[in-house]
């Protein structure tokens, strides 16, 4: 899995950490947005977290897409690291040892292209 901070949107708190990447287990690649806790007993808090779900963003246009309703650009050279990732992880969603059960358990709440993606993978065709 890959992971690069990446700058955040103006007028967000400098303490904020954007992360964007690549998932290989999960075909999908992701982006987060975490704020650090107010307090020492509590945990950091969640802005945004997208692409948790197989086959959600399955190229960087649509990582690119979903960052820019958040008001985020992804620099150039991140956006040229991300599309090398994918070919160089590959994409392991099947044949993992859950990835039925996740599979299932994930259906009912995407999108129709998304399980359509999901199957694809599950056939080898997401590769």
């Amino acid at each position: 899995m890959s992971s690069y901070t990446i700058p955040n949107p103006p007028d967000s708190p400098e303490s904020r950490v954007t992360k964007v990447g690549w998932d290989a287990p999960c075909n999908t690649y992701w982006a987060t947005a975490f704020d650090p806790p107010a307090s020492i007993d509590e945990e950091d808090v969640e802005v945004f977290w997208i692409g948790y779900t197989p086959c959600e963003l399955p190229d960087v246009e649509s990582l690119v897409t979903a960052l820019r309703e958040q008001g985020i650009e992804i620099p150039p050279s991140t956006v040229d690291k991300l599309r090398a990732d994918k070919p160089a992880e590959g994409e392991s969603f099947a044949g993992r040892p859950a990835t039925q059960l996740i599979a299932e358990m994930t259906r009912p709440h995407v999108p129709v292209d998304q399980q359509a993606r999901i199957d694809a993978a599950l056939q080898g065709g997401g590769r």
